[in-house]
């Protein structure tokens, strides 16, 4: 994919709408619990403010759904945005039409940041509205997507502004579209990739695409019960789709017509509920009682998948195994986690992990680092493997 990217372009006194992804994770007091996020800006941010731009920041932060939310106003990051950049003050515009962002964005000097409130928190954002896109480009130089994580979304924020303005791709989007591109199409064999998660019905075609182009996939996470349900295993109390084992039966046929060896939990570690760490055990499948629910893969399987990855070349992972907020139900993932990790340092394989929930398991035991590459990205690292054209990257290209 050719982009247009911020290579030799005149920037100096350029009012730059800047769409970021600053959906952070917060604790329970409402403070950022992970960096990476914000972190992945700064090549980004850096140039524009080097090449002397006024940048407005476009981001959303947790899911407001049209209506103004103090607790997720861009107030919450913005300290610990400003730490990460370096940098001593960062206007916050509160909620507020275009007039006033235009006045504040003409007072403010070159080289400054200035922060729209949470976009989400403006009703046209989701509604992708074109009256509110033309009032913002009537203030906007260039706009500049630096979000691959979120340019699956048809939004105002993604495909409006891009639509109006000249449009250009930041540095973090560009590094992320310029490796998951080496990885589709210059990749090594054999290939694995590793699904976790919840829930079958939000992975389905991306299922369907992967075992038709690896050797070996990997199913774990809740995911997996819907699996053995459809195989006639007895899942007990665990989180299963009922309704979708049809669609388990559809990638087990398609992977055996295209060779590829589907790798499922032999054995998983149950307990009666998430808070019984007293009658904890690691059994056969074929062993669940009625009042046990799975809540990791137990060690037969962790071996079983460690040793086939290390006669893999190329290796993509999305989703976590087990409960990895709850040890020791983290222990799948951070077991596979460390031995990837190692092999990917050895130059053994090459190493993508993707999505939100799978970065925080693997940031909870410092293994992001050991990875040939790691994306932020969820649903639209999906929407991209499974071949479809996020709308956000339509005006970037050449």
């Amino acid at each position: 994919m050719n982009l247009n990217t911020l290579d030799n372009l005149n920037l100096e006194g350029k009012v730059v709408f800047l769409r970021c992804d600053l959906n952070v994770p917060l604790d329970k007091k409402g403070k950022v619990s992970d960096t990476t996020k914000i972190k992945r800006h700064k090549i980004t941010i850096d140039e524009l403010i080097n090449k002397k731009a006024k940048i407005i920041i476009i981001s959303h932060l947790g899911r407001p759904n049209g209506k103004v939310n103090k607790d997720l106003s861009l107030n919450i990051i913005s300290d610990e945005f400003a730490k990460i950049m370096n940098i001593r003050e960062i206007t916050v515009l509160p909620f507020c039409g275009t007039e006033v962002i235009k006045s504040v964005t003409q007072e403010k000097k070159k080289g400054t940041i200035t922060f729209m409130e949470n976009i989400r928190f403006y009703p046209e954002e989701e509604n992708n509205d074109e009256t509110l896109a033309k009032e913002l480009a009537e203030i906007g130089d260039i706009y500049v997507n630096d979000a691959f994580s979120v340019s699956h979304r048809k939004h105002l924020s993604t495909y409006g502004l891009s639509k109006v303005l000249p449009s250009y791709a930041g540095r973090s989007l560009q590094l992320e579209l310029t490796m998951l591109n080496k990885i589709n199409t210059g990749i090594n064999k054999p290939i694995m990739s590793i699904i976790g998660g919840s829930k079958i019905s939000t992975k389905i075609q991306l299922l369907i695409s992967l075992v038709k182009k690896v050797d070996y996939l990997v199913i774990g996470g809740a995911m997996a019960n819907t699996f053995l349900l459809e195989k006639g295993f007895n899942i007990g109390a665990s989180l299963v789709e009922r309704d979708k084992t049809h669609i388990a039966k559809e990638v087990l046929m398609t992977a055996e017509k295209n060779n590829c060896e589907i790798l499922l939990p032999k054995d998983v570690v149950v307990s009666k509920d998430l808070t019984d760490l007293d009658n904890i055990k690691n059994i056969d499948i074929k062993d669940i009682e009625d009042n046990e629910a799975i809540f990791d893969i137990g060690e037969k399987s962790i071996e079983e998948i460690s040793n086939t990855i290390a006669i893999c070349k190329t290796i993509f992972w999305n989703g976590p195994l087990g409960v990895y907020e709850t040890p020791p139900f983290d222990n799948s993932t951070n077991t596979i986690g460390r031995t990837l990790a190692l092999l990917t340092k050895g130059n053994i394989v090459t190493s993508v992990v993707g999505g939100g929930d799978t970065v925080s398991a693997l940031n909870n035991a410092d293994l992001t680092g050991g990875f040939s590459y790691v994306s932020i990205a969820g649903g639209a690292l999906v929407e991209w493997l499974e071949g479809k054209s996020l709308p956000g990257l339509n005006f970037l290209v050449k």
